[in-house]
């Protein structure tokens, strides 16, 4: 008869919110025998996103349960969302998964900031071995979150949207994914330093025009987009609120729809009145976590077309640093 190695896992682990960094803590603990359909995985990279640093400060809508399974003295949970990982062990009623495949979690809130973790297979995707370890530690948020955008509503070849925040990763993403659809973005982004290099950047990756925040908020430049998208600026992206919103809001045309996945101003999205009436627009919110959570093969598919991205050279990894 052969026994099994125990496996010994290190975690990132909470038991209360706050600062992060008076909250967390590394916890030693050994994981269980995986049953039926379980596996055993071994970490090979996760990312530190800003949502992760929402979660552990308590002011994220979606978190994880407390629980006593990992031997804490109060109930406690693994922290970050999102991880690729090595498949190191089988439950005898495991189907699909064979030793050394690369998984992700199939959901948020599945404690990735750990050495090793056990996982039931229907709640993990599997990715193909020629996918970079950081592309695939980091596909399930912002790159998931920039093909939804861009796929979800409505936007056909020809037709623009227009975006703030235009070096953050989704919006990189976006610029990229829409190129492959033929749509054209305008993105939106602070004034630095190293301006002409950051606009030659995000058009070598696929923006058909960048300005800059001033420009954003001039009207000469707005003129010249609404001549140069003859009508067709359908959507407009808003990840910073504030004033910024109000300014992409009123580049759109008529009956058009402005979508807010993010609030990095921290202020709230201002919307003029007469967009409203006069033009028709509407305002909604998008949040991948509850899209995945509700339609969790709408991932799965996302997930498979960004791979073949990535493989077609299509989608680079991309490392944005929240300063950016």
């Amino acid at each position: 008869m052969s026994t099994r190695s125990i496996t010994t896992a290190k975690s990132i682990i909470y038991s209360e919110h706050g600062i992060p960094k008076d909250v967390i803590s590394v916890h030693t603990h050994q994981l269980p025998d995986p049953k039926g359909n379980q596996v055993i995985l071994k970490s090979l990279g996760f990312p530190i996103n800003p949502s992760d640093i929402n979660q552990l400060e308590g002011v994220y809508p979606s978190k994880p349960e407390k629980t006593l399974e990992y031997g804490t003295e109060k109930p406690s949970a693994i922290a970050g969302n999102e991880g690729l990982y090595e498949v190191i062990e089988l439950g005898s009623g495991v189907q699909d998964l064979k030793l050394g495949d690369r998984v992700i979690p199939l959901f948020s809130n599945s404690g990735t900031w750990t050495s090793h973790s056990i996982a039931a297979e229907d709640k993990l995707i599997k990715l193909p071995k020629d996918i970079s370890t950081v592309f695939g530690a980091t596909i399930s948020v912002n790159p998931t979150t920039a093909y939804q955008l861009v796929n979800d509503f409505g936007l056909e070849k020809g037709d623009w949207l227009i975006q703030n925040a235009g070096t953050s990763a989704v919006s990189q993403a976006v610029a990229q994914i829409a190129k492959t659809k033929g749509i054209n973005v305008i993105s939106v982004i602070r004034d630095r330093p190293n301006l002409q290099e950051t606009i030659d950047k995000l058009t070598k990756q696929g923006a058909a025009k960048v300005i800059t925040e001033e420009q954003n908020g001039d009207r000469g430049v707005s003129a010249e987009i609404a001549k140069l998208t003859e009508g067709k600026l359908k959507i407009a992206l808003n990840s910073v609120s504030g004033k910024s919103s109000s300014n992409i809001a009123r580049k759109l045309a008529p009956d058009s729809t402005i979508i807010t996945y993010g609030g990095m101003s921290k202020q709230p999205v201002t919307f003029p009145t007469s967009l409203f009436i006069f033009k028709n627009l509407k305002a909604i919110g998008f949040w991948v976590t509850e899209n995945n959570k509700k339609d969790p093969d709408s991932k799965r598919r996302t997930v498979a077309d960004l791979v073949k991205l990535y493989q077609n050279q299509q989608l680079e990894e991309l490392s944005v640093h929240s300063n950016d």
